[in-house]
């Protein structure tokens, strides 16, 4: 087997990232991706018969308690010995809150969405829908980016950019088979 299959990650030579990669992976993180499926998730489920109004609150208190959930086990698995050094607890609390904000970014473009059909400035099915896609299209940038930062070409990013997509559709889906 050759030595660049069978070394970690760790061995790996080092490679200077560009701005733009840093600001990315700044961005687009393990937890916007997941805080995209969890709002798209608690979107798609809501009964016919909540307004959009009804769905905005429960998706609100449902990211803060998935984030509130996330900056708690990140400060718990973070506190203590790690890597040689002392985390205590406000470090790995400040720690969690910086690490998880992608939970809660990850639903603000829906969110604004449901208001503007709560509000009446957008059609409450419209908005609802908008709200749906939205994610649908965020997974599919995120899937783009991904494969852009490993620098495929094109081809290879559309692809990337539409198996992540049909993700948010599977759950948009799963709502129409649900209700």
């Amino acid at each position: 087997m050759s030595e660049s299959l069978s070394a970690s990650p760790a061995d790996q030579p080092m490679v200077q990232s560009s701005r733009w990669q840093r600001i990315r992976h700044s961005l687009v993180t393990p937890e916007l991706i997941y805080g995209t499926i969890i709002s798209s998730a608690v979107i798609a489920v809501a009964d016919d018969d909540d307004d959009d109004f009804d769905v905005f609150v429960v998706t609100v208190v449902s990211m803060i308690v998935f984030w509130a959930a996330h900056v708690f086990a990140t400060a718990v698995a973070n506190h203590g010995l790690r890597n040689g050094k002392i985390m205590g607890i406000g470090q790995a609390f400040r720690y969690g809150v910086h690490h998880s904000q992608g939970l809660l970014y990850a639903s603000i473009v829906p969110l604004a969405f449901l208001i503007l059909g709560a509000t009446g400035l957008l059609d409450e099915d419209a908005a609802y829908f908008f709200a749906l896609l939205v994610g649908t299209v965020l997974l599919g940038v995120l899937g783009w980016l991904a494969f852009a930062d490993r620098g495929s070409r094109w081809p290879a990013r559309l692809l990337g950019g539409i198996g992540t997509a049909l993700f948010g559709l599977v759950i948009i889906v799963f709502k129409t088979v649900l209700h």
